[in-house]
């Protein structure tokens, strides 16, 4: 007779849901917080929303802003809510937003091209009012009470404030005085 092994699957949890981006990150105007690129993807496009949130305003029309360097670390806390996705090409707003950035150093026509694809992951900000990643308590006192025992945020409008974050680097190219430049996006999380 022969033995039969049989095997246990464990989850394994972090210490928490909630983790803070250190990740391409803008002020926005609206909030006053800096928060996430509000990245989209679908069917392989990585892009950049322009749906309920200031960015285009902020990053595009207004020309030369590069990811906020002042502090690469996001204002607020995310949850992570999807598993990777390969990214095989850049959408135009996302080049769009690389024009405005370069603006005056770029080539005109210069190709944008991902030179390493990366893959990305879905993750939706917690609410501000009840998990705020910018404090160091453990406590937080609010008059507004959590949307849910998720903590979501946002609303229809802005996709209650999903996004997507690096799991794997981005590097792309860009051709400025007729040099190819290398240009790498990625993500670290500090756990919240």
């Amino acid at each position: 007779m022969t033995s039969i092994a049989r095997s246990y699957a464990q989850v394994k949890e972090g210490l928490t849901s909630f983790l803070k981006p250190e990740t391409p990150c803008y002020e926005d105007s609206g909030s006053g917080l800096n928060v996430p690129f509000p990245f989209s993807y679908s069917n392989g496009v990585l892009d950049i929303s322009y749906s309920g949130n200031t960015f285009e305003g902020d990053m595009v029309t207004t020309t030369g802003m590069p990811p906020d360097d002042n502090s690469a670390e996001s204002d607020v806390a995310v949850q992570i809510i999807g598993g990777p996705r390969y990214v095989t090409s850049l959408g135009d707003n996302f080049k769009a937003y690389i024009r405005a950035w370069r603006v005056g150093t770029i080539d005109a026509g210069s190709p944008i091209n991902i030179y390493i694809n990366p893959q990305v992951i879905r993750v939706q900000e917690a609410q501000e009012e009840n998990i705020n990643a910018s404090q160091g308590d453990s406590y937080r006192f609010s008059t507004v009470p959590p949307a849910s025992d998720t903590y979501p945020t946002g609303s229809v409008a802005n996709n209650y404030q999903t996004k997507y974050v690096f799991k794997t680097p981005l590097t792309f190219t860009i051709v400025e005085s007729g040099i190819t430049q290398y240009i790498t996006f990625k993500t670290a999380f500090d756990q919240e």
